[in-house]
């Protein structure tokens, strides 16, 4: 996903021409009457997917998808008559809020018995992001660009070479604001290295317990990349951002004071406070200067020891129905450690709708660490500590 604009087609045609090896489908969601994305893929390398789905009949983000379900449902007729697909590839409509897509998979099991969603990437255009993030709503609206930022797993930050490297470092400090745990991948005309486009097993919950939830995904060097083309570094792995079940999940403006509806989530992700608060040094390195923000959009907490699971599940129902001046809960992933149960409980919410099971055994003698990263709006980062820290507590 990602703005209009961003880059998205670009980067499909790229990735079916460059990896031979998969045969991958495509579901295509253009708004409007006409399928112009379609018709841009076409002439491209379109015959290199093994099967294009187009859906025209408006935008991929009413509440479950419908649409999109028959069109996964299309494709696995295939598979069924013999075509061997390894992967399909979902790109939206830039007005699209990828929320609903990863609805469409949690509520839907004849889907995942047969579907493993792997990953939301977004793409971000360098040069007009920040415009778009700043955009103002209407009520009740969701701010589209805020949303696939802050759902995405990666952020492919798109068309370095068009600003300049204190531009780049100011964009990747106010998207990591809002989504500290997706790895940001720098990137020119949408060429990344493959390996970062697949297998990402963000939406597996037994594949938590085999990242670091709670650490930011590691800092990368825009400025290497802006201004002169190339791939460009990499970011850090820890991080498939979690998921809060929640609310309306409407991106609003940062000082918005509208009444938004909750649902039931939970925790989030490392603090990242502050747009590009800092400065670049000598070596165009961003310094980060602290801030002692008790306002932050993502945050993880870490505590060592056992959740009391009598504590657990009015705590977790408290997150659901946090008032509005404590902010706007949207993913939430966990590891939990609860008291005389002998698996990692892994648990997993996106806005209104979550899942939770039960992954390895601790081993003997294995510290029993608890472990929750969020990612919000605004999120009162002292109110969510004090309630997480209470459920260990008799």
């Amino acid at each position: 996903t990602g703005f209009l604009g961003a880059g998205k087609t670009t980067l499909l045609n790229y990735i079916l021409q460059e990896q031979k090896e998969k045969k991958i489908a495509v579901i295509e969601n253009e708004f409007g009457e006409i399928s112009i994305d379609d018709a841009l893929l076409k002439q491209n390398k379109l015959a290199l997917a093994e099967k294009v789905v187009v859906m025209d009949n408006g935008c991929m983000c009413c509440t479950v998808r419908g649409d999109l379900q028959q069109g996964l449902e299309k494709i696995l007729a295939e598979v069924d008559k013999g075509s061997k697909i390894d992967q399909v590839m979902i790109e939206t409509t830039g007005m699209a809020d990828p929320v609903p897509i990863v609805r469409t998979f949690m509520t839907n099991p004849e889907l995942t018995a047969r579907l493993r969603l792997d990953g939301v990437i977004t793409v971000a255009d360098a040069k007009h992001i920040l415009g778009r993030l700043d955009d103002k709503v209407e009520d009740g609206k969701v701010n589209e660009a805020y949303q696939q930022v802050a759902f995405c797993d990666k952020l492919l930050l798109n068309k370095l070479d068009l600003v300049s490297t204190d531009t780049a470092i100011a964009v990747k400090d106010r998207l990591r604001n809002i989504n500290a745990f997706a790895k940001i991948v720098p990137a020119v005309r949408g060429r990344v290295k493959m390996e970062e486009l697949v297998n990402l097993h963000a939406h597996d919950m037994t594949a938590f317990t085999s990242v670091e939830l709670e650490k930011e995904a590691e800092n990368i060097d825009v400025a290497h990349v802006s201004g002169h083309g190339g791939h460009g570094g990499h970011e850090g792995h820890g991080g498939h951002g979690g998921h809060g079940g929640h609310g309306d999940g409407h991106g609003h403006d940062e000082n918005c004071t509208e009444d938004h509806g909750h649902g039931g989530g939970h925790d989030g992700h490392g603090s990242a406070s502050g747009h590009g608060a800092g400065h670049v040094d000598g070596h165009g390195h961003t310094v980060k200067k602290s801030r002692h923000d008790s306002r932050v959009n993502s945050m993880a907490l870490v505590h060592e020891g056992e959740i009391l699971p009598h504590k657990l599940g009015p705590w977790m129902q408290s997150l659901g129905t946090l008032p509005e001046e404590k902010g706007l809960i949207f993913r939430i992933k966990g590891i939990l450690a609860i008291k005389n149960h002998p698996y990692k409980h892994v648990f997993h919410a996106v806005m209104d709708v979550s899942d939770e099971d039960d992954a390895d055994a601790w081993a003997p003698g294995e510290k029993r660490v608890t472990k929750m990263v969020f990612i919000g709006k605004g999120l009162d980062k002292e109110h969510i500590r004090k309630g997480f820290e209470s459920i260990f507590k008799p």
